[in-house]
């Protein structure tokens, strides 16, 4: 994965890693493979409950776990209950919860604000297939926050970048996208391209190739994606020239998180903004993890860069399943002219 902040120095730097050594006394194989199956025969009999619920739970699930995403070596561990900062699993183990739900939960577990507010809309009844008054309510903050003036809801972070997509190629009759290499945007055929590439297929890093993340992905899909480094608007340049009036849309997490965390440069967010927009171009920010997290107003307003469409997701649901898209008031209209289709049960 090349980024100019992290992983610059590319495959010549590999070699170098390899030959040498900053550790006084050889590494041991067999003693570190020794040390881990210790650590981890501890760390199963700790957790025998968690061990038994997973071995059920693979008669009936994939890996015995709703995500691969929850497929942690040694084994998962199955959670009972939280609280605030502190989660216990069904064996009793207590822990600091450093992940919060892949930054879903940051106002921690079973907040009594999102308990009541749960509890008040369950019973009324969940789902009606009609508006409610939430839908405006929410709508409009989202629009004061983010400064889109139109929005749309969906389940997911992955739907919010999928219509994202739908609605840059409907507005500008375009197919094709630019994403970040590394950078995960939900796992829809259009963007599982390049976000863990094997370093020898990834290509060169000035201009890596797009390389499918999963099996059943279709070629001719992956093709209509172009892969880039983030951090680095001289290589975008060069791939918004080399594809002239085909890119629909850029997207990209304005903070890198599916490789750590990642800040951007000093202009470069506004720079690709720009470029965007000079090659006919939209620009997608993927909020879904920034979003309401790192400001109130997530990334747009933290780097004071507003893009065209915002998808978001995750922490704005409080832990329930919520996402949603915003726009330019041109690019949403298109859904108001039935010329794309957004719609959800």
């Amino acid at each position: 994965m090349h980024t100019r902040c992290d992983f610059g120095a590319g495959r010549e730097a590999t070699s170098r890693r390899e030959a040498v050594s900053t550790v006084a006394e050889p590494i041991a194989p067999g003693r570190v493979a020794e040390l881990i199956a210790k650590e981890e025969d501890h760390f199963r009999s700790k957790r025998q409950r968690s061990d038994q619920l997973w071995k059920q739970a693979k008669q009936y699930i994939p890996r015995g776990v709703a995500s691969s995403f929850q497929d942690a070596a040694p084994q998962p561990v199955f959670v009972d209950h939280g609280k605030g900062s502190r989660v216990w699993d069904v064996d009793g183990n207590e822990y600091v919860d450093f992940h919060n739900g892949f930054g879903v939960m940051v106002v921690g577990h079973a907040h009594p604000q999102i308990v009541q507010t749960i509890t008040e809309r369950a019973a009324k009844g969940t789902h009606f297939a009609q508006p409610v008054v939430d839908d405006a309510v929410v709508a409009e903050e989202l629009s004061r926050r983010f400064k889109q003036p139109q929005w749309r809801f969906t389940n997911s972070g992955t739907e919010s970048t999928l219509d994202a997509v739908r609605l840059a190629r409907g507005f500008t009759g375009r197919d094709r996208l630019i994403k970040v290499e590394a950078s995960y945007h939900g796992h829809h055929d259009a963007l599982l391209v390049s976000v863990e590439p094997s370093p020898d297929l990834m290509g060169p890093a000035d201009q890596p190739v797009s390389v499918p993340y999963s099996g059943g992905t279709p070629q001719a899909v992956v093709d209509l994606v172009t892969v880039v480094p983030f951090n680095d608007l001289e290589i975008l340049e060069r791939t918004l020239d080399r594809h002239r009036d085909e890119v629909a849309a850029i997207i990209v997490e304005p903070v890198m998180m599916n490789i750590g965390i990642v800040l951007p440069d000093d202009g470069y967010l506004a720079g690709v903004r720009d470029l965007a927009h000079r090659h006919g171009a939209l620009l997608i920010f993927d909020e879904v993890k920034t979003g309401v997290t790192i400001a109130a107003g997530g990334a747009t307003e933290r780097f004071g860069v507003t893009p065209d469409l915002v998808a978001l997701a995750k922490a704005i649901g409080g832990g329930l399943p919520c996402g949603a898209v915003g726009g330019r008031a041109d690019v949403m209209g298109t859904i108001d002219e039935h010329k794309v289709v957004q719609i959800g049960t």
